[in-house]
């Protein structure tokens, strides 16, 4: 706090705006440090909707055509991706309000890596017609009977694997009237297991000592962003099985299984993350992600004519 004797009870007022605090005698150290110290209170609105994006990216595509029963395609993309603010106007959207910029007046500061950065994402369709039936490597001299239930069944996948997002870790109780405050770093941050370990173990994926309180009305040093500190990715696998059947030669039926999270594969969502020295659900995992589902299995049969 600032102390001083404020403005004269006599004579005309310095500050005579309706609401001016500048005739007590204290007056809060922020007002004095404000860029507007005429204005009381604190500055409360959206983010500023203007930032800059840097993106750099290596892309394979990769494709096989039908040859030997087996085709495939698919992309690899080696990326980052880094910016000075992530939120925009929809920063209610999911965690994406934990990483706000810090000082709303300084966004050079905050370039680091954004929360859309994705190192690394595999998508792969493939397609194998397994050679077994009638006139194939295996069983080509079977009976049409068995050729029918047996033979001529084919398998698709479609595979998604993709690095998870970077975690914001801000201040539970903030203290920067002016900004989004954050912690500052002491060490790497985390507990050194993975995400899934730490859901399935329920331990804590951060290290609550990692951090440090910067001080009342002061920015700590940690980035909006952590890159080597990520929620859980991506890794999914969707298979079929299927068998076409022409009864005749204006007719095809077609009878599959559909397998969505073939391999039940859980996606878990990031942890608690807002930093209490004091909280020990800090660094928790204790949900699965939005939109998560578990392994499931349909059937279905097509008939064309």
């Amino acid at each position: 706090m600032f102390s001083g004797t404020g403005c004269p009870t006599t004579g005309t007022a310095i500050f005579n705006e309706p609401d001016s605090q500048y005739g007590n005698t204290t007056l809060p150290l922020i007002n004095l440090l404000r860029p507007y110290p005429q204005f009381d209170g604190d500055f409360e609105a959206l983010p500023r909707l203007v930032a800059t994006s840097w993106y750099n990216s290596m892309q394979i595509r990769f494709q096989k055509r039908a040859t030997h029963h087996i085709s495939f395609e698919g992309s690899y993309t080696l990326s980052k991706l880094t910016d000075d603010s992530s939120v925009g106007a929809n920063a209610f959207v999911g965690t994406l309000n934990n990483g706000n910029p810090q000082q709303l007046d300084n966004l050079k500061a905050e370039h680091g890596i954004s929360a859309n950065d994705t190192p690394q994402r595999l998508a792969a369709a493939i397609i194998v017609e397994l050679p077994i039936g009638r006139q194939k490597w295996i069983g080509g001299n079977m009976n049409r009977f068995l050729d029918a239930v047996v033979g001529d069944w084919s398998i698709s996948s479609l595979i998604t694997e993709q690095s998870g997002q970077p975690l914001s870790i801000p201040m539970a109780t903030p203290r920067l009237i002016d900004g989004n405050q954050r912690p500052n770093v002491l060490c790497g941050g985390g507990m050194g297991i993975s995400s899934n370990q730490a859901a399935i173990n329920q331990t804590p994926y951060l290290n609550v000592n990692c951090f440090a309180d910067p001080g009342d009305q002061m920015p700590g040093n940690a980035p909006r962003y952590f890159s080597g500190l990520r929620a859980n990715g991506i890794h999914n696998a969707d298979l079929s099985i299927y068998k076409e059947f022409t009864p005749r030669e204006t007719m095809r039926l077609q009878l599959r299984a559909d397998v969505f999270n073939f391999a039940n594969h859980p996606r878990f969502a990031p942890p608690i993350t807002a930093w209490d020295p004091g909280d020990t659900q800090f660094g928790i995992i204790n949900s699965t992600a939005a939109g998560y589902t578990p392994r499931k299995i349909q059937f279905g049969v097509r008939f064309e004519f």
